[in-house]
């Protein structure tokens, strides 16, 4: 079994648990991703459990921000609780228009998410895996996006997001509750005339008024700011990011530049040796038909010899035979 793997009886088919999976899958280094995924779906597949492959199988490799980030949720669970509770006060303060809780809860999340983006860098360069500024940037940005969604909050508190959640603009999809007003406010104090108290009474609803509409337009203006913020931080990431990728395509087509020249040298070179290889060929050919033409004539050459010889030897008998008979 591929390690760290985990599967449940069900009935009496073992199947593999695809979250104990993905867990596991979360906690490793981007560079590491994709050999263990894969070593979980051949081991799905070895045990006939064609969902968890299948499902195991579509996880992609997560972006250096988001492998930190569940960092620091599995280290530090206390500073992922921290930032729960403050998605759920400012959730909270955007549909009921709470402007003073607004205003607080905005300066609160700068101070977190400054310090969980921190955190997560040290721990990533600790692992080995040391982040560029525009990494830390997305970190900042993939916290702010988990404010606002709370379901990829829940699943980075338990250590195993696999992707960012949408870059958020504000609370987009959470609209103020249906007749949502600010908080009242203290009404002033008014000195009582006494000559009018009823006309008192009105001024003073009309002053509670025009604070609750004051304090309404304040809680827009809040939100329109903190809005206008985030905008410009998506912006400059997203600019960062652009010049990222521009320089990485630019090195990425030198090196293509490079390999293809390489490849025409190679090419060239191949070529050459193909030429040489048919030129030795054909010298071995011609050798060789020389060699058997001059084995045969060396046979030839034998057998001549060897007949000469027989002749000769011939010869000497007749002779020999001749004597004797004188």
């Amino acid at each position: 079994m591929a390690e760290g793997s985990e599967a449940v009886v069900r009935g009496m088919v073992v199947v593999m648990d695809v979250d104990a999976v993905i867990f596991a899958l979360s906690g490793l280094r981007p560079v590491e991703f994709t050999a263990a995924r894969d070593a979980y779906v051949a081991q799905a597949r070895r045990e006939e459990d064609k969902a968890a492959a299948a499902a195991i199988g579509r996880l992609r490799k997560p972006r250096l921000a988001v492998w930190a980030a569940n960092l620091v949720a599995r280290t530090h669970p206390d500073q992922a609780e921290a930032l729960l509770r403050l998605g759920t006060g400012l959730r909270r303060a955007h549909r009921e228009l709470d402007g003073g809780q607004l205003r607080a809860l905005t300066h609160e999340q700068h101070r977190v998410i400054g310090a969980l983006a921190r955190e997560a860098g040290q721990l990533a360069a600790d692992a080995g895996e040391p982040l560029k500024e525009t990494v830390l940037r997305e970190l900042e940005q993939l916290f702010h996006g988990m404010l606002a969604d709370e379901e990829a909050a829940l699943a980075w508190a338990a250590g195993r997001l696999v992707k960012a959640p949408a870059m958020a603009i504000g609370f987009d999809g959470l609209e103020p509750a249906p007749g949502a007003t600010p908080p009242p406010a203290a009404p002033v104090p008014r000195r009582p005339a006494a000559a009018a108290p009823s006309r008192a009474v009105d001024e003073d609803h009309e002053d509670a008024v025009a604070q609750r509409a004051a304090e309404k337009r304040r809680a827009r203006s809040a939100v329109a700011r903190e809005r206008a913020e985030e905008a410009a931080a998506a912006l400059r990431l997203a600019e960062e990011e652009l010049a990222e990728a521009e320089a990485d395509h630019e090195r990425a087509e030198g090196e293509l530049a490079a390999l293809r020249a390489e490849l025409a040298t190679l090419e060239q070179r191949v070529d050459a040796a193909r030429q040489t290889a048919r030129e030795a060929e054909h010298l071995h050919r011609q050798a060789d038909r020389a060699r058997a033409k001059a084995l045969r004539a060396a046979e030839s050459a034998t057998r001549r010899v060897e007949e000469l010889d027989k002749d000769e030897e011939e010869g000497d008998e007749g002779a020999g035979a001749g004597r004797s008979r004188r």
